[in-house]
């Protein structure tokens, strides 16, 4: 604001060079204008103080937090898009990546398996006992009591009503039922989801704060040193008081009682750090529980929702031909036995050996034809969930590792090997240096509305005399900031060519052609 405020006594001062670059300007522009341009005068001009960026700038930061294993790059190092720049250590990720690819592999190989269908040795048992049903059906013998008679009427007739229902269809109030608790289990996903997912936010706020007091501790412990160690090799007092004799600050020499004042404020520092590092520590375990709850709970919630899905699937589809003929066999089981307990013992044995006969040929009947639609459907939706869990494993690995969003410069590191850095933390700065701007947030709502883009402006340095740069405005940005009681606007000029000696946040002054 000092130098738009004295804008027309530098104007008195640069005039006539003012006046000779914009109309120079002027004279460019009304070559490829159809309308001419009007020469700028001094009084016109615009100026403002300004700073020196790169063309395109970023500070990059980590979405999780951990512990710095590997830096990749330096401070000036020139780097490309996609570069990687730093790692957390992912020994924990990498395990639960593991972890993951292992409960994939596990679900499909049992997903192969039912598409594969029965084995030959599973075959062949069904096969061996069918054969067994088949030699029992001459070696049936009983003794019959009334109670046997009773307990085998009982026994035929929920075999009949088995049958008559499975005949008849899935009931209304059974599908009800199973869409409500599919519905219910939709319900409790998203409830895990929402539950686990602030546990998380909270215990990762937590975390923030004991890093905040961590880095306070940090800075009460190094003052507190320094006291001491003055103390201690000086034997004065590193905090000086004023001579009222002389009126210069003094340093007064300290007795053994205030040496030990300011020893034991030095180890009352260094608990408080020890104290502050064991917080962050615990802090992180309780954040990296709650991620892992998080990822099981979701799991766990996830798979009731594919089970009851399946469980509804099964129920619209119906009873299949194996189910009917298990139920017939098992009325016919039941009949035999009530025949041979009624008296008629060669006939109901020989009905009821048949109906094992048939149970068991049903059996085999069904490993030859392999798994159903809804055995299926459930071993999908888990290689689906375990699928799932292996992308977030591989998200949470790549996110401990950070990458240049561009091609640029490494202009500062703020982070060494071995140091916590906490989620968000600005760590790596990176530039494009290939270009500048200058960017003035100088003018106010008073004079913004005389500047557009495209509008000419020279531009000089303090840091480099006697350089002067032309260029034009590239943007105006609409938004206006409060900025000590006035409205200012952010502009940014574009030098038409490129100078080496630049370097990033030099002070400029730009002078602006409305």
């Amino acid at each position: 604001m000092k130098k738009l405020l004295l804008g027309v006594a530098v104007l008195a001062l640069v005039g006539a060079a003012v006046y000779g670059v914009f109309l120079r300007g002027a004279a460019t522009e009304t070559t490829t204008e159809t309308a001419p341009t009007t020469p700028v005068t001094a009084e016109d001009a615009l100026v403002a103080e300004a700073k020196v960026v790169p063309a395109r700038y970023a500070a990059l930061s980590l979405p999780i937090g951990g512990v710095i294993s590997e830096m990749l790059v330096q401070e000036g190092d020139q780097v490309q898009s996609g570069q990687a720049l730093l790692r957390l250590d992912r020994a924990r990720a990498e395990a639960e990546v593991a972890q993951a690819q292992a409960q994939l592999a596990q679900a499909q190989a049992a997903y192969d398996k039912l598409m594969a269908g029965a084995t030959p040795e599973e075959i062949t048992a069904a096969d061996a006992q069918l054969r067994a049903s088949q030699a029992q059906l001459r070696q049936i013998e009983g003794s019959v009591t009334t109670a046997d008679r009773a307990a085998a009427a009982a026994q035929i007739q929920q075999a009949q009503a088995h049958l008559a229902e499975l005949r008849a269809g899935t009931k209304h109030i059974d599908l009800r039922a199973a869409e409500v608790q599919l519905a219910q289990a939709q319900t409790n996903l998203a409830a895990q989801r929402d539950q686990l997912s602030a546990a998380k936010t909270t215990a990762q706020l937590q975390m923030q704060q004991c890093v905040n007091g961590l880095t306070e501790a940090q800075a009460a412990y190094a003052t507190a040193k320094r006291n001491w160690e003055y103390a201690r090799d000086t034997g004065k007092d590193p905090n000086a008081v004023l001579d009222p004799k002389s009126g210069k600050k003094v340093r007064m020499k300290l007795d053994d009682k205030e040496k030990q004042h300011y020893y034991d404020a030095y180890i009352q520092a260094q608990a408080a750090m020890h104290k502050a590092e064991v917080a962050v520590t615990q802090a992180q375990v309780a954040y990296d529980a709650a991620r892992a709850a998080e990822v099981s709970g979701i799991q766990a919630a996830e798979q009731q929702v594919a089970s009851a899905q399946a469980a509804l699937d099964k129920l619209r589809a119906g009873a299949d031909a194996d189910e009917l003929a298990a139920a017939r066999a098992q009325v016919a089981s039941s009949q035999a036995g009530l025949d041979k307990l009624r008296g008629d013992q060669h006939t109901g044995a020989l009905d009821a050996a048949q109906a094992a006969v048939d149970q068991a040929k049903a059996g085999l009947d069904r490993l030859r034809a392999g798994a159903s639609k809804s055995e299926l459907a459930v071993a999908a939706a888990e290689v689906q969930s375990a699928g799932a869990s292996v992308k977030l494993a591989q998200v949470a690995l790549s996110e401990a590792e950070l990458r240049a969003p561009f091609a640029g410069v490494v202009a500062a590191l703020d982070l060494k090997v071995g140091e916590y850095v906490a989620p968000g933390t600005p760590v790596v700065h990176l530039a494009d240096m290939s270009g500048w701007r200058i960017e003035t947030t100088d003018l106010t709502e008073l004079n913004v509305g005389r500047v557009d883009e495209g509008s000419p402006a020279a531009v000089t340095f303090d840091a480099l005399p006697g350089l002067e740069l032309l260029g034009k405005v590239s943007r105006v940005r609409p938004l206006g900031e409060n900025k000590q009681g006035d409205i200012t606007y952010i502009v940014t000029i574009v030098p038409d060519r490129y100078e080496a000696r630049l370097r990033w946040n030099m002070t400029a002054s730009v002078t602006i052609a409305p």
